[in-house]
């Protein structure tokens, strides 16, 4: 550790979360370095603990979790362990956001300590929900964590590529230009990406020379394309991507524009830090001291390494419980050990959010993956989007340059055809722009048509 980052972590850091409020960040950071690095029955034991403590505190403070229940005649010493969750029911967005104002709110914590969050929408329906300080303060452990495991050190340089700054002092311009400068923090605008501002973007990366380089996936995978295709190369040793599905073609297409840096996954949705890769890349690590992580299909536990829905119990938060919280993503989990040495479970694979895969007539899903590496190779496509509007209506929406041919637009109905089924319609339409959403994400992938497992509620 440099001597900028023990001074940032014993004076800077301790002193700053406490006059904002977050004084919980550092104290659960530290922690959670330890733990990672316990055995997975330690780990257990740890959740165990918590859930014992969470359920308890639910019951007792937050009247949705006392009426659910008593209806089914439940104390809360009938929920011991992680295995006992089955017994209550599985919420999501739609149950959270109904009732997140009285039903689901944490009595115990005085008005004026609740913050109210939203999540950013991006599948068109937000999340409401409240949360604390305290529980802000532990969810940024979490993701500093994660930094951490990738080679990141407090005063590493690093980047963030997004539509809006990350600060910990919002509102408080002069001290958060403070804070970004101790920790040698730059941001980069998503809202405008032309070829000019792009290649201001490169110019901006070659001076500030980060360690660590974090953007939603797609966003990120845009400006590497455009690099590798003007020839332009910047080495960051880190590269981070989160938000959206990260495919083997994009990971691919980021790492040969900033060689030689290492591209790593990050998991995360609805304000949660959930998992991210080590240099190992065997899956993603779970913050299963924080996070319960369950797959589900049709409402069941599927058999490790199946792919289900994510179903999460967040062990620190109360301000709106998230117990059993179906995010509508599906992965699969591992508890094998991992080569890295920590003992944490990993999702072995994540493909997505629901939403962005698609369902064929006979009940089979499709990700994004088996389409996106099809697109980089018809070279006339500079950007598209594939809405299912039906089960058997899919639209195009293509950007195109003047080399696009009548045998590139057979080649793409053929192609997901092949995919989908014979008796599927297609329509293509040709636009000047694929727009982002209003987080700056851009999805390649949106079914109008595919559900999660309901609430149970």
């Amino acid at each position: 550790m440099s001597r900028y980052s023990r001074f940032l972590r014993k004076a800077v850091l301790p002193l700053g979360s406490r006059l904002a409020g977050y004084g919980d960040f550092l104290p659960y950071l530290e922690s959670l370095e330890a733990s990672q690095w316990w055995s997975y029955d330690q780990i257990q034991a740890l959740q165990n603990a918590k859930l014992r403590r969470l359920i308890a505190h639910v019951y007792e403070h937050v009247p949705f979790y006392r009426q659910v229940m008593d209806q089914r005649g439940l104390k809360p010493a009938d929920i011991q362990t992680a295995d006992d969750l089955v017994k209550l029911p599985i919420v999501d967005k739609k149950a959270l956001t109904q009732h997140y104002d009285a039903g689901l709110r944490d009595h115990s914590i005085p008005r004026k300590q609740l913050i109210h969050a939203t999540s950013s929408g991006s599948t068109a329906e937000r999340l409401h929900y409240w949360t604390t300080k305290s529980q802000k303060a532990k969810k940024w452990a979490g993701l500093f964590r994660w930094w951490e495991m990738v080679g990141y050190e407090f005063g590493d340089p690093y980047v963030t590529f997004q539509l809006a700054p990350n600060q910990g002092f919002k509102g408080w311009p002069l001290v958060g230009r403070l804070e970004w400068l101790l920790l040698r923090h730059h941001w980069l605008s998503a809202q405008e990406m032309t070829d000019e501002v792009l290649a201001q973007y490169v110019e901006n990366l070659r001076a500030w020379r980060p360690k660590l380089f974090r953007s939603y996936a797609s966003t990120l995978y845009y400006l590497a394309k455009r690099m590798n295709e003007a020839g332009l190369n910047v080495h960051v040793p880190a590269i981070l991507t989160t938000g959206e599905t990260l495919t083997d073609h994009m990971r691919e297409t980021i790492a040969r524009a900033f060689a030689p840096g290492e591209v790593f996954n990050e998991y995360g949705g609805d304000g949660m830090q959930i998992a991210a890769e080590c240099h190992e890349h065997q899956g993603m690590h779970i913050n299963a001291e924080t996070y319960i992580v369950e797959i589900v299909k049709d409402g069941k536990r599927v058999a490790e390494g199946e792919l289900g829905e994510v179903v999460l119990t967040n062990l620190e938060a109360t301000a709106t419980p998230f117990i059993r919280y179906n995010i509508h993503d599906v992965a699969a989990l591992t508890t094998a050990p991992c080569a890295c040495g920590r003992g944490l479970p990993r999702l072995s694979h994540l493909e997505g959010r629901l939403t962005d895969m698609f369902v064929t007539s006979d009940g089979h899903w499709l990700t994004v993956h088996q389409f996106t590496a099809f697109f980089a190779k018809v070279h006339s496509v500079k950007a598209f989007q594939v809405i299912q509007k039906e089960v058997d209506f899919i639209v195009i929406k293509l950007v195109v340059d003047d080399h696009f041919s009548q045998a590139d637009h057979q080649r793409i109905i053929d192609t997901f055809r092949g995919y989908m089924g014979p008796n599927v319609r297609f329509e293509l339409q040709f636009v000047d722009d694929i727009p982002t959403t209003p987080v700056g994400k851009r999805r390649f992938f949106i079914s109008e048509v595919i559900q999660g497992a309901p609430s149970k509620v």
